[in-house]
């Protein structure tokens, strides 16, 4: 069966500006305010552009996930019109709803691959990969998060342009004195000193924080402390009781911790970007991270940090004890802000804005 003749956009008229419908199963909601903040952010960048978006996205995260996204799915198919585009993130399941809506009424469609979507929910079985497959073959356009996630997409059926989330650099970026700014800013956020190591993002196995608890105990003279919540917090509170543990704070808030560590450590077994790692270097902190997906093409290894086999403690320990010397960390951390210019919120914009004048909607 052939592929359905391209939607064209209606031009905008002069009187109203260019209205998107964005279509997601990941956002900010009262009950969970950290999810999704880069589509959060993105929203906001098109609407500083001047574009009306409309988001049809989960209200609470308490429902479970057929009636969530059943609840997403009557408000993209029941949004009042008239739209310019969709844009669905991600690809799955969010894009499965955004192809219907965009087909519905006759719009171009932009899908957006997040990483998981494509390499983990996509590959659980035949049916999740026909549909995955199904959206990355008829939207209009895909954009992935790196490379790595392309590389799922294309496996799908597809090619995808690469453009970051994006990172807000005058919110990431380095201190103007990093010696004197540190140390005020552990004192007020209470933590040590001496060298820290930070982990930011969720408590759990994918994300490797007992690898991080581990190897910060094992790197004598280095203190931890992670920033996050999730399913392993209490086991590693109990075996780990020296390795700080902190809740979420507001995302305005996050630049501080990645500016008050010396290191701050993404040791994920598996991430299809890494924006920790990213926002991290925007603040002129070294980064030791797996070798892993996306990561691999954010830090590069002796350049702007450390690159380490994903789940082995002693590796990371050994990478801490190698940052123990200062002069290191200060060559590696000069060169994290250059490295992750192409990441600027502001250069992702305007390439997410050609891929839709591509598609003739001004956005």
């Amino acid at each position: 069966m052939g592929r359905a003749p391209k939607p064209s956009a209606p031009k905008p008229s002069a009187r109203r500006p260019t209205r998107l419908l964005l279509v997601t199963n990941m956002y900010p909601t009262p009950d969970r305010p950290q999810a999704g903040p880069f589509v959060a952010r993105r929203v906001a960048s098109l609407r500083a552009r001047g574009v009306e978006v409309i988001v049809a996205g989960p209200s609470s995260y308490r429902r479970n996930s057929i009636l969530r996204h059943l609840q997403i799915a009557w408000r993209a198919l029941t949004a009042r019109g008239p739209f310019d585009g969709v844009e669905a993130h991600p690809v799955y399941f969010a894009g499965v709803i955004g192809l219907m809506a965009a087909r519905l009424r006759g719009r171009p469609l932009v899908a957006y691959a997040h990483g998981g979507d494509v390499a983990d929910y996509a590959l659980r079985g035949r049916f999740h990969g026909a549909l995955a497959g199904t959206v990355v073959r008829r939207a209009d356009a895909i954009v992935a998060n790196s490379a790595d996630t392309a590389g799922y997409v294309q496996r799908l059926g597809a090619v995808a342009r690469v453009i970051s989330p994006g990172v807000d650099m005058a919110i990431f970026h380095p201190l103007p004195d990093a010696a004197t700014g540190r140390a005020a800013l552990r004192e007020r956020l209470g933590l040590p000193d001496g060298p820290l190591a930070v982990l930011i993002g969720s408590i759990s196995e994918r994300k490797g924080a007992d690898v991080f608890a581990a190897a910060v105990v094992a790197a004598q003279g280095w203190s931890g402390a992670m920033l996050g919540d999730g399913p392993l917090a209490g086991t590693l509170a109990a075996d780990h009781p020296t390795v700080l543990q902190h809740l979420p704070v507001a995302a305005e808030d996050v630049p501080a911790w990645m500016q008050a560590a010396d290191v701050v450590v993404v040791p994920s077994r598996r991430e299809p970007l890494g924006l920790a790692a990213v926002e991290a270097l925007a603040c002129g902190t070294v980064v030791v991270a797996s070798a892993v997906g996306g990561l691999k093409e954010v830090v590069r290894d002796g350049e702007n940090g450390l690159l380490v086999p994903p789940g082995e403690v002693p590796a990371l320990a050994a990478a801490l004890l190698r940052l123990a010397d200062p002069a290191l960390r200060e060559r590696l951390a000069a060169a994290g802000p250059a490295s992750v210019e192409r990441h600027d919120s502001a250069a992702a914009a305007v390439k997410m804005a050609e891929v839709w004048a591509g598609l003739g909607v001004r956005a």
